[in-house]
């Protein structure tokens, strides 16, 4: 059960990824088109591909207190993005 659950947010995380790496377009209808901004979504985007990757070695362990320290950093990750994001945006 923990294989799947974290095979699943590993595709989600590498997608968000790519699509802030690559389709930078949808977030700058939200935040002004800038080289900073850029940067940032393009930071974040390698960043969650990261944590997708490490999310898959998790769930090949199978461990559940790796799994809940994995989700406990991706969560505060997750926060900080959403956090600067939306400070962004004001």
């Amino acid at each position: 059960m923990i294989i799947t659950l974290l095979s699943i947010m590993a595709i989600i995380l590498v997608a968000m990824g790519v699509i802030l790496c690559i389709k930078q377009t949808i977030f700058f209808s939200l935040i002004t088109k800038n080289s900073q901004n850029k940067t940032f979504l393009s930071t974040f985007g390698v960043i969650f591909i990261f944590l997708g990757m490490i999310c898959l070695l998790v769930g090949f362990f199978n461990q559940l207190e790796w799994a809940i320290a994995f989700l406990c950093f991706m969560l505060v990750i997750s926060g900080i993005f959403s956090f600067l994001l939306a400070k962004k945006m004001s």
